[in-house]
């Protein structure tokens, strides 16, 4: 049977062993292939419950000001423009300009803010030296106080009552933030749809109990574990891994001739690339579903006298993860029958590289139409947001049944690709591998 020969000679082969290997190693290194310590208890009066994130101005504005200036005076600013941490130095006039927000934000002259700052520019005409030491004044702001040491001056101390304005509203902070992050380049806490990550609340008894019982309900106590399992799985592995698989696959085929003797024999286009198609999901996806139960299995153990969903790491392995793989499988089947070389790779890696370091800052839920890697992610907190993913489950739907959709029309065109290849409308020597051949020849000469 052409299934069984399909997927005997991927498991078989040494990059399917690598495969397995890089599997293991990764999922292990997040710690997702052992949840025997990570119980969830049922919350107890008088407890420590967490916190959640609201958005609440009256506790977002005055947090993000106290950050801003501390950044400002340091003159150092984190910002995430591409999932990789970035520090920010700016120069004196968007370092002034950033001093005018603070201004309009709080009523305090410009010049006293940007006097004040402890950032030091080579550039700079003057110099202020000095600690600065930053205490709540008790209404909701902070008072930076700094020691200035100047020649012409005895040492004195100069005090900054830095106060969110009572009549600024929320919506003008938002704009003023924006502007703020957009002098940064983007990727800050400061842009509005990230300012929520200073509305930091503690949970109510109430409220953890509530979220325990939906735990119970809904998850049956492993869909938390589940979900975390699939997110990293996803994230570090089946996006871009499988398409090792599906490029040497196709390469080995043609460099072995094999291709060329099965362009002679009477089997379908169709039934040889779909064939192949689903071997290769079937061997890719048979090592997750064992370790997405080995996983869970570590678990079952902690809740004995509940009622658990023993198919829930089934149900993640097919509806969250198994889409992902077949998209980077269809794009390395199609893209090395077109050009009969490995760029595939390439066009996946950076695919890969772009969509989970663009997604850093939404890791905690994003579930966006376009999202190779759906991200659910909060550390152990994941295995309580079972809210945010019943009201984000529509979303998570509609991408997964896209990318189901995608990779078969990705199929398809291979298909037709194969097709021509039969009839020698292509072949190795066609147009597009000489552009990618030329490519390659030029980087080689430089």
């Amino acid at each position: 049977m052409l299934f069984w020969k399909e997927l005997k000679k991927i498991i078989f082969g040494v990059p399917y062993f690598l495969f397995v290997v890089m599997l293991v190693f990764v999922l292990r290194s997040q710690d997702v292939l052992d949840f025997s310590n990570s119980k969830i208890t049922k919350p107890e009066p008088n407890g420590n419950y967490g916190t959640k994130n609201e958005e609440i101005p009256e506790i977002i504005m005055p947090a993000a000001l106290q950050s801003l200036y501390a950044e400002f005076q340091e003159n150092n600013y984190k910002t995430y423009p591409i999932g990789f941490i970035k520090n920010v130095k700016l120069n004196d006039n968007e370092q002034m300009e950033i001093a005018k927000m603070i201004s309009t934000i709080t009523g305090v002259d410009v010049d006293k803010i940007y006097t004040n700052s402890s950032h030091n520019n080579e550039d700079m005409t003057l110099d202020i030296k000095g600690n600065a030491d930053i205490q709540p004044d008790g209404k909701g702001g902070f008072i930076i106080s700094t020691q200035n040491n100047s020649e012409e001056k005895n040492e004195q101390d100069q005090q900054i009552n830095l106060t969110v304005r009572d009549d600024i509203s929320y919506s003008e902070f938002k704009n003023l933030m924006q502007k703020v992050d957009d002098i940064l380049g983007g990727g800050s806490a400061y842009a509005p749809e990230s300012l929520i990550s200073y509305g930091v609340v503690s949970l109510t008894y109430e409220e953890a109990v509530q979220r325990y019982e939906l735990i119970k309900s809904h998850d049956k106590m492993t869909g938390g574990y589940a979900r975390l399992f699939s997110d990293y799985t996803v994230a570090m592995a089946l996006s871009i891994l499988p398409v090792f698989l599906a490029v040497t696959m196709s390469i080995k085929d043609k460099r072995s001739k094999i291709s060329e003797l099965i362009y002679t024999k009477k089997i379908s286009g169709i039934k040889i690339i779909f064939v192949r198609f689903f071997a290769t999901i079937t061997a890719v996806m048979l090592p997750v579903i064992i370790l997405s139960y080995l996983s869970n299995i570590t678990v079952w153990s902690m809740y004995k006298e509940m009622k658990l969903d023993y198919l829930m790491p089934l149900k993640y392995d097919f509806g969250w993860i198994m889409p992902s793989a077949m998209i980077v499988i269809a794009i390395g089947m199609c893209l090395t029958e077109l050009t009969n070389t490995p760029i595939a790779v390439a066009v996946n890696g950076l695919w890969w590289f772009l969509d989970i370091n663009m997604g850093m800052k939404s890791v905690t839920a994003s579930y966006s139409l376009f999202r190779l890697v759906p991200r659910h992610n909060a550390d152990i907190h994941s295995y309580f947001r079972i809210q945010d993913f019943i009201d984000n489950f529509s979303n998570l739907l509609v991408n997964r049944l896209l990318f189901v959709g995608l990779s078969i029309l990705l199929v398809i065109v291979t298909i037709l690709i194969y097709e021509a290849k039969r009839k020698g409308k292509l072949n190795g020597n066609n147009k597009i591998r000489e552009v990618f051949t030329s490519i390659t020849n030029r980087k080689s000469q430089s």
